[in-house]
Parts: C-alpha cells; structure tokens; sequence
C-alpha cells in the first residue's frame, strides 16, 4: 500500500484547502520528506488526516460521529463552516480515494459526517453506506486501523526506552507498543469463566445436600404408601354413597319444580282466555266492517287517487297561468331596455329582422374603429422603442411637448457631427473609411510593441544564462583540487587498513597458539620451536579484538571517502555537463536574438522613425482616441436618421388619432354600452329565452287543462258506480264507508293481536297437559323420603369425604416431595457431571494460563511476541548495519536487552552501553519490525516518524538521518520525518513546513 496524495480543508488549526501530492516533485526526487514547524503548528494533523479519511478515527481522539466534533471541539477548524480529509492510495486491487466530509446547515448546526470510496482510475463511486466506508478501505488495504496505524506511523521513541527497561516493566511497555493486551484480557477471563464455572458447580452441590436432606427414611415412605392405598379405597366407597344421595335429590327438586311450572302454566292460561274475551269485546265489531269494506279497496283506493290528481291539475292550471303572466310582463320590460341601450324599437314580430340589421351597422363602425386602433398600436410601439433610446417619453396626452424634445435632439445631433465632420474631414472620405486608416496603425504599433518585447525578453535571459555561466566555472574550478585531496587521503587509509590487516593477521595467527603456551614448561622444550625459554607463557599478547574494530574503523573511513569523493566526481561531471548545456543554450540564444533584431529593424524601421520620443503606450493611445471619436460620429449621422424617423412617424400617429376619435363618436350615436357583443348577445338571448318561456308555459296550461276535463269525467263515472254497490252492503255513501274502514296499520296490528292471542292459548294448554304426565311419571321414580333428610345424609358423607381427603393428599404431597427431591438429586448431579466434563478445558486452561491479574498468559505471550519482534528486528538491521544483533538477557546478564556485537566477536553487551546514534538504529529496527509485525506480509511504502530527534546531540542526529537514508534507498519507501528540531531543515532538503499565524490558525507549504 502506498500514500499517493493526501488532500484536506479545515482540519483541526489547518485552516483553508491543503493538499499534499507525492506523486509530483519534489517527492518524486526526494522520498524522504521532513514534516516541520513549532509545537502545536499541526504537524500530527497530517497523520489525523490519513486515519480520518480511511477510517473515520483519529489516534488522540478514536472514533469520530457528528457529537464527538462538538463535545470534543476536534477536526473542524474554529469558526469554520465545513471541513475535509481525503486521502488517494495504491494498492494490490488498484487505485482508490477515501473521502471524509463535514459541514453545518443554514441555521449552523453540524450536519451528519459523510464518507465515500472513489475508484480513481475508473472515477466511480462505489456504492457504499458510510458505514461501511471504513471496512472497505481495511479490505483494500489488508490491514485494520490498529494494524495501519503501527505499520505506517513508527513508535521508534517507544522502543527507544523498550530497549533499556528491566524486564518486569518491558513486558508492560511491549504490550502498550503492540496494542497486545489481549493476552492479559484472555488470561483473566479464562480465570473468572473456570471461577463462574466452579461456583455454579459448588451452588449446584449445595442444592443437593438440601435435598437430601428433606427426604423421608425408608420405614416412614412405606408406611405412608401404605396408608395412602388404604384411604383411596374408603374415598371410592363414600364417592359411591354420596353419588346415589345426589340422584335422588336431583330427582325429588325436579319434581317440585314442574309442580311449581304447573300452577304458573294454569294461571297464564287463564289470563289468556281472559284477553280473548275483552278481545272479542273492545275490537271484534270494527274489524269485522273493516274486514267487509275490504271487498271494495281497490276501487275506493282509486276513487280517492282520482280525487287526489284532480286536485293537483288545478294547482297546476294556476301556477302555469302565473308563471305565463309573469313572462309577458318580463317581455314588456326588455322591449324597454332594448329601446334605452340600442336606440331601437322592437315587437315580438319584427325583432329578430331589426336585430340583424342593428348589429351589421354596429359592427361596422367597430371593426372601422378597431382598424384604426391597430394601426395605432402598430405604430405607437416602435415609435415608443424608438424614443427610448434617445431618453425620450411618447405621452399621449402631451404630443405637443414630445415633439419639442424631439427637435431638440434632433438639432444636437447635427451641431456635434458638423464639428466631427470638420475636424475629420469626412466630406472627403467616409468614416469607415478613415475608421479602417486608424485601425491598420494601431495594428502596426502593437505589432511592433509585441516584438519590442520579445527582443527585451531574449536579451534579459541571455544576461541571466552569463551570470549562471560564471558562478558554474567558479564552482567547477574548484571541485579539481578537493577531488585530489579526497584521493590522497584514500592512498593513505588504504596503507594504514593494509598495515593494521597484516597486523590483526599477525595477532590471530599468535592467539592459534595460546593453547599450546598453557602447556609450556620451563626447561622443556616447545614442541613447535623446541626452545627451552617460553616468554610470553605467562603474557599473553593483546587481544585480536581491539584490531579488528580498528581495521573496521579504517574500512569505515574508506567507504565514507569513496563516498565523498564519488559524490565529488559526480557533482564535477555534472558541473561540465550543465556548463556544456548552458553554453549551447546561450549559442542558440544569441543567434535568436539576432535574428529577432534583424526582422524588427526591417519591419519596423519606418515606425522607430516616424515615433520620435513618443513611446508604443502612447502613440496607441492617441490613435484609440480618434477611433472612439470617429465612432461617435458613425453613431451621429445614425441617430440624426432614426431622429427624422421618429419625427415622421410622430405625424402619422397624430393623424390616426383623430380619425379613431371621429368613429367613436359614431358609434356612441347608436350604443350607449361598454362592450357591444356582450351587451347584443345578452338581449337576444333574454328575448329568445323569454319567448320560450312565454310559448312553453301556454302550451303548459292547455295540457292541463285538457287532463283536469278528464280526470273529472272519469271520477263522476266511479263515483256512481261505487255508490250503488255500498249501499247494498248498508253504507250510505262512499264517506261513509271511508269512515269505517281501518288504517292498514291498524288493522294489520289488530289482526296480530288475534293471532297472537289465539296461539298462546293453545301453547299453554299444551303445556299444562305435558307437564301432568311428567308429574306422574317422576312420582312413581322419587323416594319417600323427605327432601331436607336426603340432603342432611348427602352433608354427612360429603364432609366425610372431604376429611378422608385431606389426609390423602397430605401423604400425597410428602410421597410426591419424597419423589421430586430424588428426581432433582438426579438431574442436579447429571448437571454437575457434564459441567465438570464441558469446562473441562476452562480448567486446564485456568492451570495454565488463567490468573486474577492476567500475568501468566501475558507473560508467555509477550515472550513470543518478544522473540519474534527480535527476529524481524534482525532482519531490519542487517540492511541498517552489519554490527548489531538483539536478543534477549540470560539470566546472569543485565535485565535491559543485549545488543550483540559483530564487530567484536560476538560481544553482548547491554543496550545502556550503546550511544545514542545506536541505539536509534536499535529503536528504528524493533519500529520497522513492528510495523513488519503489523501488516502481515502487506507491503507498506509510506512510513512517518513522529518522535525521538528532539534528544539527539547534533553527531547522533547526523548518523540517525544517514541510517533513514540507507533505509529509505534499500526499500525505496516514502518517510516522513516528523520534528520541531532546526537541524533537520539543513539535512532534509525537501520539507513540509508549517506556520502559525498568531490567531490560532496554521499554513502549511512544500519547500
């Protein structure tokens, strides 16, 4: 994974837009980067960038939500609006940007965050809740925020005390640096679970022994058994008893009950024939005639319906008849209005002739007026836009003053194209023409303007291509001399690393030996030499380490003067290289300037003449000024020519005017509305409605007239009819009938009452006469005995019962106690059973890693995070330099870690014993191995510092920044260091510098 540009907007005191691109210069040269300014300038605030966009989490402050900007005051930027970060990275799957955003509404309150994940190569948005932004951006990476965050940011101070710490407090500060604390985490869990697991177990015995120890003995259990057998068969002998009692009482109350519904049935059978008779009585008569008069419903129904209608026509032959004078009177009225409004007089007969000629003569002298309105409308508009342009108002109602205003342009119009015309002489040539004699000068002056500049531009770069010429041959003169310098002094180390090789020889090939001078004897003979002196037996000569870190010292200086002079070399040859280049470049710009001079003194030369002291910017102002003014007068003999327009057409407008007055007044000779159609249209349609009104309510008074002459007819004939057959039946007349005859309401409800009546009377006396066979029957089937006896014995053996009862369900309960506390010792201890076989493996577990504090499994935990961070750490060193190796103490060496020195045999030696550059390769490799640890085999290419300068001398921080810089060249990673310290601005040429400004804010700038 690689930082390819990181892009933010009012993040914490950053205030405005920033963006940092590393895949433009000076990055692309320089990979190692240092991130500098004062404390609190934002410098981690590019790392709080980075997090926030990929994970919504910033180291200082964790997880970021709409409420934790306002609770903690954090990200957006005081008195800002909205806020951004946004990071572009390259991965395995291709090139993504993260983006993270805030902002506030209208009323000023936070909106919700916002995340996306942009496809950069294909620009598509994927779609994403926000949400899930976060995890995405884990899945493209292959690491998490924990794992990112340690492999990109090194924790290199961290690990610089890590190194020197006894062990006791080196795990601790191992699992603060690895985020480990896991192990302490499962180690007490694994302890408190085996804890919550014995515990249950121990309630679970505790249960037990309470059981226990409410169980019956063995004696006591069959004793009772024994007695609970004896009372359930008395029960089922008293149940027996009591349930032929219950019979026979069941059997003596039903008895009683239907004696008692006997009587009750005789007494409402004698109300029933009671109603019968008062009946017969109040209602029979009338029901009877009514029942008679019925024979003759249909024609008396028709008789009175006769009646009715006859009625109703003579309603409607006076309504009609009001209605038809009404609309006769309303005719009079409009004949009226038509004679006021129209000046015409009309009847029914001759109206619609009258009316046709009345509109065509009408409609004339409108459609004339009409025309003339038009032409005005026509006319007035353009003249109106017209007078527009030259700040003149067409009003109506003052011609008069119009026309003076107009005159007055007019002749100051004249008067300024008279001077222009002077001065110019346009009797002579028109004004284009003397337009286009300007236009082709200015054309030449800025020609030539142009050109001036471009032979200054050329003459200044040739200047400033010189001035680099020189101070490059100084540079170059002297780099020949220190480039002999450098190859002496690499003569001379090189005769100093032979002499002192042969030397470390020597002293090797004497420690060969050693073994030999332990075995030497005074007068005996060395068995190599055969000589009987052996001085050095007791003095051993100097040991072969001390030459070996010389030689190394000198192979040190060598490789560090090759360097140099490499770098001088290299430096020299670029020198002649660019003095070569800048030689042919001036070359090339003489001979442009030249040619330049050439064409300018060829094109311009009469213009240089004519010019004088003058200078481009004024002779073209001169020749602007006269093209404005023949402008003016192009624009003069214009408006002079519309002005004669408006003038003619102001005429034509006052002649229209007059003649839409005179049709007008016409009109008004003959109409004296407002909007004739409306006006003619409604008349015609009153009149026309009217008429119909007057014809339809006439024809309406005939017809009912006609039908009220039938309807009498027909009832006179009825009417006889009905009579006669009445009469016969007794009735006198056909009133008196009517009279008699029952409401159908009535007669029906009576009618019901009847039934009614009748059909109670036959139920009762069915009744009565079942229920006196029933009584028979249970009579022959009860007992003798008295009621109240039979349910005093019922009582008896009830109560009996229910004692024998309770005493069985008292023993029932202890039997079933005595079952139920064995059935729960039963499943308590199978509980027991399995739990001791299912957290089997919390109680090897608790032996082997569980404690109250953790410490057990932590420990072995941070042992084998420990070696294994050691051995990447080794790994990361070997290309960092080639004398360190780390490892752990063993028990009888010092509790910091030991540092393993190659250069020395071997040598382990206590970290507290390294110096400070040292021990800063020491801490950045354990950093690296962190950071290797953390990503999992992903390649991580952007790494920050963010600690450990600001407590190096100055030898230190230069031998720290070589050993980034061999870093940064075998992994070819991009590193950013972070620091407050000076020195490192005059080491690391390519910078991000930040700035404060006194209010609270930052900037920030690429150097």
């Amino acid at each position: 994974m690689k930082i390819l540009k990181i892009a933010f907007k009012n993040i914490n005191s950053l205030r405005g837009e920033h963006e940092i691109d590393f895949t433009q210069e000076p990055f692309l040269q320089n990979s190692l980067f240092a991130i500098t300014g004062p404390t609190g300038s934002g410098k981690t605030t590019i790392l709080d960038v980075i997090s926030l966009a990929l994970f919504n989490h910033v180291p200082r402050l964790g997880k970021m939500s709409t409420n934790e900007v306002l609770k903690k005051g954090a990200i957006l930027t005081r008195n800002q609006e909205d806020a951004n970060a946004q990071i572009t990275y390259q991965c395995n799957q291709g090139i993504f940007t993260s983006r993270w955003e805030i902002s506030t509404n209208r009323n000023g309150n936070l909106r919700d965050y916002h995340m996306e994940l942009i496809n950069t190569v294909s620009n598509e948005i994927l779609d994403l809740k926000k949400s899930d932004v976060p995890g995405k951006n884990e899945e493209l990476i292959g690491l998490n925020y924990d794992q990112f965050i340690k492999s990109v940011v090194l924790a290199q101070g961290e690990f610089a005390k890590f190194l020197q710490v006894p062990k006791k407090e080196r795990g601790a500060l191992l699992e603060k640096i690895t985020g480990t604390d896991i192990y302490r985490r499962i180690g007490i869990e694994v302890f408190l679970r085996n804890k919550e697991r014995a515990k249950e177990i121990d309630a679970k015995r505790a249960k037990i022994e309470t059981f226990r120890e409410q169980l019956l003995e063995e004696d006591t259990f069959a004793t009772k058994q024994k007695e609970a057998e004896t009372l359930a068969e008395t029960q089922k002998q008293l149940k027996q008893s009591i349930e032929q009692f219950t019979k026979e009482i069941e059997l003596k109350k039903k008895l009683q009950a239907e004696e008692r519904e006997l009587q009750k049935t005789q007494k409402e059978l004698s109300e029933v024939v009671a109603l019968q008779e008062n009946f017969e009585k109040e209602k029979g008569d009338a029901l009877k005639h009514h029942e008679a008069i019925q024979l003759f419903a249909e024609e008396l129904n028709h008789w009175q319906s006769l009646q009715e209608k006859q009625k109703e026509k003579q309603t409607e032959i006076n309504k009609a008849t009001e209605a038809l004078e009404a609309a006769k009177a309303e005719r009079e009225h409009l004949t009226q209005q038509i004679s006021e409004q129209f000046k015409l007089t009309v009847t029914p007969t001759d109206f619609p002739e009258k009316m046709e000629r009345y509109k065509a003569e009408v409609r004339a002298l409108i459609d004339e007026r009409n025309a003339l309105r038009t032409a005005f409308e026509t006319s007035k508009n353009p003249l109106q836009t017209a007078a527009r342009e030259f700040d003149l108002h067409l009003d109506l109602k003052d011609l008069k003053g119009f026309e003076a205003a107009l005159q007055e342009k007019f002749t100051k119009s004249n008067s300024a194209y008279a001077a222009l015309e002077n001065r110019f002489d346009l009797k002579n040539a028109s004004v284009a023409e003397r337009l286009a004699t300007i236009q082709s000068k200015l054309k030449n002056i800025r020609a030539a303007e142009k050109a001036h500049m471009a032979l200054s531009t050329l003459q200044s770069q040739r200047k400033e291509r010189n001035e680099e010429y020189v101070s490059l041959q100084k540079q170059q003169a002297q780099l020949p001399e220190e480039v002999k310098q450098l190859k002496q002094q690499i003569e001379l180390k090189k005769a100093q690393h032979i002499a002192k090789q042969k030397t470390l020889e020597v002293a090797q090939l004497q420690k060969q030996l050693e073994d030999y001078r332990k075995d030497l004897q005074n007068n005996e003979p060395c068995p190599l030499c055969g000589s009987l002196d052996h001085p050095f037996a007791a003095h051993i000569p100097q040991e072969e380490n001390g030459l070996k870190a010389a030689v190394l010292q000198l192979e040190h200086e060598l490789k560090t003067l090759n360097k140099e002079l490499a770098t001088k070399e290299s430096s020299l040859q670029q020198l002649t290289q660019q003095i070569q280049q800048l030689e042919h470049r001036i070359k090339v710009l003489d001979e442009d300037l030249s040619a330049l001079q050439t064409t300018f003194d060829a094109q311009f030369k009469n213009l240089m003449q004519t010019k004088g002291s003058a200078t481009f910017n004024e002779l073209e102002l001169q020749l602007e000024q006269q093209e404005q003014e023949l402008n003016s007068a192009e624009k003069l003999q214009q408006n002079i020519k519309i002005l004669a327009q408006i003038q003619q057409q102001t005429t034509d407008l006052k002649g229209l005017l007059a003649k839409g007055k005179k049709k007008a007044e016409a009109i008004s000779a003959v109409y004296s509305g407002k909007n004739f159609e409306q006006d003619i249209s409604h008349n015609e349609t009153s009149w026309n409605r009217n008429e119909q009104t007057v014809n339809q309510q006439q024809k309406l008074l005939t017809a009912a007239k006609e039908t009220e002459h039938d309807l009498v007819k027909t009832l006179d004939s009825l009417t006889a009819s009905l009579v006669k057959q009445l009469n016969k039946k007794g009735y006198e007349s056909i009133e008196d009938a009517l009279q008699k005859r029952l409401n159908a309401a009535t007669a029906q409800a009576w009618k019901q009452e009847l039934e009614k009546i009748n059909e109670d009377a036959l139920r009762l006396k069915t009744l009565r006469n079942k229920l006196i066979e029933e009584i028979q029957i249970l009579t022959d089937s009860a007992s003798e005995a008295p009621l109240e006896k039979l349910q005093e014995q019922h009582q008896e053996q009830t109560e009996t019962l229910q004692q024998h009862e309770h005493s069985a369900s008292v023993l029932s309960r202890q039997l079933l106690n005595h079952k139920d506390n064995l059935e729960q010792i039963r499943k308590l201890q199978k509980q027991i059973d399995q739990e001791l076989k299912d957290g089997e493996h919390w109680l090897i577990l608790n032996n082997l890693i569980g404690d109250a504090n953790g410490n057990k499994f932590n420990d072995f935990a941070q042992d084998l995070t420990l070696a294994q961070l050691l051995q990447l750490a080794n790994k990361r060193l070997k290309h960092l330099t080639d004398r360190y190796q780390i490892d752990q103490p063993a028990d009888d060496e010092d509790d910091s870690l030991v540092a393993i020195d190659e250069h020395m045999g071997g040598q382990r030696r206590s970290i507290k014993t390294l110096s400070g550059g040292e021990t800063f390769i020491l801490s950045l490799a354990l950093a690296l191995a962190l950071s290797d640890l953390a990503s999992r085999n992903i390649t991580i290419n952007s790494l920050f510092i963010d600690e450990g300068f600001g407590t190096l001398d100055p030898e230190t921080l230069d031998q720290t920044l070589d050993t980034l810089e061999v870093l940064q060249a075998e992994s070819s990673k991009m590193i950013g260091v972070i620091s407050h310290v000076d020195s490192l601005k005059e080491r690391i040429a390519t910078q991000i510098q930040l700035t404060q400004n006194g209010q609270g804010y930052s900037s920030l700038k690429i150097v």
